[in-house]
């Protein structure tokens, strides 16, 4: 964003929320598959920004930050058969 104190207010804001949107982290769930498809859950809720994941668990006890939703994916499914689902 560049630096120009004759903004109006209006520009200044639409300026920041458009920097936010190029900004902004991908947003994805990890889903927990119960049976062999039978049922299904959000186990996991996950930001990916560029360099980094960031996720929580769906019941707020876990969080835990990865190099990317992939690897999230890969160490979480250790315990259960998760799924990667963009939102």
């Amino acid at each position: 964003m560049s630096e120009l104190s004759s903004w109006s207010r209006e520009e200044f804001m639409s300026a920041l929320e458009e920097l936010a949107r190029e900004n902004a982290p991908r947003v994805f769930a990890l889903c927990e598959e119960v049976g062999d498809q039978q049922d299904g859950h959000v186990e996991y809720w996950g930001m990916a920004f560029e360099e980094s994941t960031d996720v929580v668990s769906a019941s707020g006890q876990l969080r835990a930050s990865f190099q990317s939703p992939e690897a999230a994916l890969n160490r979480l499914s250790r315990r259960a058969n998760l799924h990667l689902v963009w939102v």
